[in-house]
């Protein structure tokens, strides 16, 4: 069964079952925020009903992550909300929200949360959450804790791992970090996950750089330090960005 984790100062965070989904709870003197909605509007419905747990505050302010589904599709029950997501995530998503390119503000009354966008990552709208009076990180799936990163067809695997580092390079010491999908971690989990994201991304490029094939690429099985049956999204969309490898050259024999 699910339960609300207080991580700092009216700051909470919830662990789905469905999806094994985190969800975020902020609020302030003038509401509450929410960040991600869940799956479907059924598990909206009841997201709203765990909400009233903590606080009588209406939910004015509702933040999605990225486009995926298990973090949009219950946003269309908190009508009283304001929605705000990337303005690539609105695109994807087809939401209806109130859209930022680089950094946004929301003012809870007493306190702020922040939203910031550094780059391609797990999709082209990744949003980070910040509450900075508390030093709370909701990093959506940029981070996962419970299953590898999940690399789709949306998913930027060379850029990935800069990103990752500029987002690590904002946190302060002690700064609370809530994957998309997990357990709650620190700034060290996010980094070593980074250095695996890293890794990811250094195999394709050298496959790629010594000539090998799309073909064989997908099957190579050195390297990784996931399983390479959840890579092969990121091998296509790598190679798709670095083109047709070039064929690896035999030098040429001199004089005999």
């Amino acid at each position: 069964m699910s339960v609300w984790t207080e991580v700092g100062d009216r700051c909470w965070v919830r662990r789905y079952d469905e999806w094994d989904l985190n969800v975020g709870l902020v609020v302030g003197s003038e509401g509450a925020l929410v960040i991600d909605t869940r799956a479907t509007t059924e598990e909206a419905s009841e997201l709203l009903e765990h909400i009233r747990e903590l606080t009588d505050q209406p939910v004015r302010w509702v933040v999605n992550t990225h486009a995926h589904f298990d973090h949009v599709n219950g946003n269309s029950v908190f009508t009283e909300a304001t929605a705000y997501a990337h303005e690539n995530t609105v695109a994807a998503a087809e939401l209806t929200a109130e859209t930022f390119s680089v950094a946004k503000v929301i003012d809870l009354g007493d306190r702020r949360v922040e939203l910031l966008y550094l780059g391609n990552a797990h999709t082209d709208g990744d949003a980070v959450v910040v509450v900075p009076d508390v030093n709370v990180f909701f990093l959506g799936d940029l981070v996962e804790e419970s299953q590898p990163p999940q690399y789709g067809d949306d998913s930027f695997p060379l850029e990935w791992p800069d990103t990752l580092e500029r987002i690590i390079g904002t946190m302060p010491q002690g700064a609370i970090v809530v994957p998309g999908h997990g357990a709650v971690v620190d700034a060290a989990f996010a980094t070593a996950q980074r250095d695996e994201i890293g890794q990811v991304a250094n195999t394709i490029s050298d496959l790629h750089h010594a000539g090998t094939s799309l073909e064989k690429a997908l099957e190579h099985t050195d390297g990784w330090p996931w399983d390479p049956a959840g890579l092969q999204d990121a091998i296509k969309r790598a190679y798709a960005v670095l083109g047709p490898p070039r064929r690896p050259t035999i030098p040429l024999l001199g004089p005999s």
